[in-house]
């Protein structure tokens, strides 16, 4: 669950174009890494409703 609540933070934060991925300066990639953490909060849960 966290993973979502940090990956749309993230995705807001670097579209927005206030928050950026330290060391590479992107807003842009930041947004990206969000999108990631999303996805993969939303396929560890599916995948503990599926194992219950």
């Amino acid at each position: 669950m966290w993973n979502i609540i940090i990956g749309i933070v993230f995705v807001v934060g670097g579209l927005s174009g206030q928050l950026a991925l330290r060391g590479f300066d992107s807003p842009k990639g930041l947004a990206a890494f969000g999108g990631v953490l999303i996805v993969w909060g939303i396929v560890q849960k599916v995948r503990a409703k599926n194992s219950q």
